[in-house]
């Protein structure tokens, strides 16, 4: 299960456009410090831009009740590429982790309420979380009706409108036809 490069890079790009930009981290101990809450202030500013899309890649991916190991190496990949690979997989561990505690702890509502909260000033963001999210739903050629139940709350929930979301679905579907490298 991959996520369509295409579809990643045009994501990328928008949120780097958005202001707030990734830098480079040297540290071997990712886990670690991700963990302890010690990251370099380049992956901390990084972590913060990708945070509600990451998180809204992994309701989705959860959304049928079962996390496989393809579903987050895609996850973390997109977030890599999101984060022009400044976050490491150790930290995206760590971030993957802690939305499975939230998600346990406060419910998918509660989770949903508090990303579209930090996203709605930003229709670019907000349309890039259910890009994503949907990518999530598209990549394995299978959308479970669980996960067509989230892409369709979603819009709700970011203020999407019924015309934008079938563009961006209809994009994603174009982004299937292109080569992943």
């Amino acid at each position: 299960m991959r996520i369509r490069t295409p579809t990643i890079a045009r994501l990328r790009d928008a949120l780097i456009l958005s202001g707030r930009r990734p830098s480079s981290v040297v540290s071997p101990a990712y886990e670690t410090l991700a963990r302890s809450g010690l990251l370099d202030k380049n992956e901390a500013l990084a972590l913060t831009r990708v945070e509600p899309l990451a998180e809204t890649m992994f309701l989705m991916m959860s959304a049928d009740g079962v996390l496989k190991p393809d579903e987050q190496d895609a996850v973390r990949g997109a977030i890599r590429g999101l984060s022009g690979n400044v976050l490491h997989t150790g930290t995206i561990n760590v971030m993957l982790e802690r939305f499975a505690t939230r998600l346990e702890e406060q419910g998918r509502d509660q989770r949903l309420k508090e990303i579209a909260a930090s996203i709605a000033q930003e229709p670019a963001e907000a349309e890039g979380a259910f890009a994503l999210a949907a990518a999530v739903a598209l990549a394995d050629d299978d959308v479970a009706t669980q996960e067509n139940e989230l892409i369709n709350e979603l819009t709700v929930w970011f203020g999407i409108s019924p015309k934008r979301a079938h563009e961006i679905l209809d994009q994603l579907e174009a982004d299937r036809h292109f080569p992943v490298q």
